[in-house]
């Protein structure tokens, strides 16, 4: 297993030092114009110019707009390593969740590792993922195949403690519309059947599934559409609801049996069910090897590096079960700190977010350097 030579560590310490001012103007300018998921247009074009300055031929992806690939080619053929960015932030929050740190780590650790291009082989991507809060921008992506090929993927996320993510919870999104036949609630309801009977037996049901599921697994939604007026019994109703689960397996049984509730109820409320099928974000897959050398990495950069469980879902699990891949943070805010809320979004903008952000960086662009350099090793450390 190669590790990094005194010389080339130095190199990509020197590296973020002439880049540190570039990316924190970047992650700031970002922070200071948030953009919603799909639309992250200044945010994206943002990254590109600032990769293109460097070297790095950006490419747009067919079919999402707000999408990119950067690459750089070293010194002889190896092996590939990608950094992902996101960018997009919450309605009414803001940059609650720190999107403008990912983005600004990941564009960071690709213009400090091009800069030892010359001493490592293989290739360098940056990876402009948008969407992330609506679960569907690298699911895009990977349809698209702009993943194909990549050897290792690595990514930074803000948090209260610094760690790596070693699970998170896979998300199964359904949307269930009823449909009813219309009355006067007054005067003749039996003429009628509610499609609201159908949102409310459904919610029963599933707090009577609660019995029989596992530990861990959530089970969460609203009610989209209720009726449209008191004295009509409603012709329509609908409700979005969401399973979580960390094992996929566990997940689709939870799945399944929700389905069935809506079923139940469309049968005894008299009424039509219509599913519809959404969001499907997969449990991440940490990776044993991408693991190991963040760990040390950022031990050596004099961080405690702790477990992160997550029970919120990403996107990069969908790219993490098909690339080996790996999501760790560096401690952001104060403790305590919750997603998505307007602490958060206060703390993002703070020095401390900033410093993460510059060390979850370095500590990308070393393990990347790493990653590439053991490609030399026969092949020993592949996907595993």
């Amino acid at each position: 297993m190669k590790g990094l030579t005194g010389n080339l560590r130095s190199r990509l310490n020197e590296a973020l030092e002439r880049h540190e001012a570039d990316i924190l103007r970047l992650s700031s300018e970002i922070y200071a114009d948030p953009e919603l998921s799909g639309e992250e247009r200044r945010a994206s074009a943002r990254c590109t110019a600032v990769l293109e300055e460097a070297g790095f031929a950006v490419s747009p992806i067919d079919g999402v707009p707000t999408a990119f690939v950067a690459e750089k080619r070293c010194t002889g053929e190896g092996r590939s390593v990608g950094f992902l960015a996101e960018y997009d932030a919450l309605p009414t929050l803001g940059h609650a969740c720190g999107h403008h740190l990912i983005a600004a780590s990941a564009v960071g650790a690709g213009l400090c590792l091009a800069e030892v291009a010359d001493a490592v082989p293989g290739t360098i991507r940056v990876y402009g993922c948008p969407a992330e809060e609506t679960l569907v921008g690298k699911v895009q992506m990977l349809e698209a195949g702009v993943f194909d090929g990549l050897d290792f993927a690595l990514t930074f996320h803000a948090h209260d403690r610094t760690t790596l993510m070693t699970s998170s919870n896979g998300l199964r999104v359904f949307r269930f519309e009823f449909r009813g036949k219309p009355s006067h609630a007054g005067t003749d309801p039996w003429a009628g059947a509610s499609a609201l009977d159908g949102v409310l037996l459904t919610y029963q049901n599933v707090n009577a599934l609660r019995q029989f599921i596992r530990d861990g697994v959530r089970i969460h939604g609203i009610v989209t559409h209720g009726g449209d007026a008191f004295n009509i019994i409603p012709e329509r109703a609908s409700c979005e609801l969401a399973v979580r689960a960390v094992d996929p397996e566990e997940l689709e049984r939870v799945a399944a049996r929700v389905i069935d509730c809506a079923k139940a109820a469309a049968l005894a409320s008299g009424t039509e069910l219509q599913v519809q099928t959404g969001v499907y974000a997969a449990p991440v897959r940490a990776h044993p090897l991408l693991a190991q050398r963040m760990q040390s990495t950022l031990e050596s950069l004099g961080e405690t590096v702790g477990e992160w469980p997550a029970l919120a879902s990403t996107d990069f699990g969908n790219v993490s079960q098909r690339v080996p891949g790996l999501l760790f943070s560096v401690e952001t805010w104060p403790r305590g700190t919750a997603f998505h809320t307007r602490e958060a979004a206060a703390a993002a903008g703070e020095p401390q977010a900033y410093r993460a952000m510059v060390k979850g960086a370095l500590a990308m662009a070393l393990v990347g350097a790493e990653l590439l350099l053991a490609g030399d090793d026969n092949g020993q450390e592949g996907d595993g």
